[in-house]
């Protein structure tokens, strides 16, 4: 059906346009206290990593509503 194309389109979209906003907030964290010093690849890539996941979580929370509301209608 239409409907479901345009959220896999979403999904996809909006992914792409949350990680980098996660991204961004995640290196308010400061994790130079646990890892040894000049590792700043490795917190990036910890942030990376973490930002891709979470953005994914939040944009399929926040689709999967949207369709559960599409249902009921």
């Amino acid at each position: 059906m239409f409907f479901d194309d345009v959220f896999i389109i979403a999904r996809i979209v909006l992914f792409f346009i949350a990680t980098p906003f996660i991204y961004k907030a995640l290196q308010a964290l400061d994790l130079s206290r646990i890892f040894k010093a000049n590792s700043s690849d490795q917190i990036r890539f910890i942030y990376m990593v973490v930002s891709i996941i979470l953005g994914y979580l939040f944009i399929d929370a926040l689709i999967s509503l949207f369709e559960n509301m599409n249902a009921l209608l």
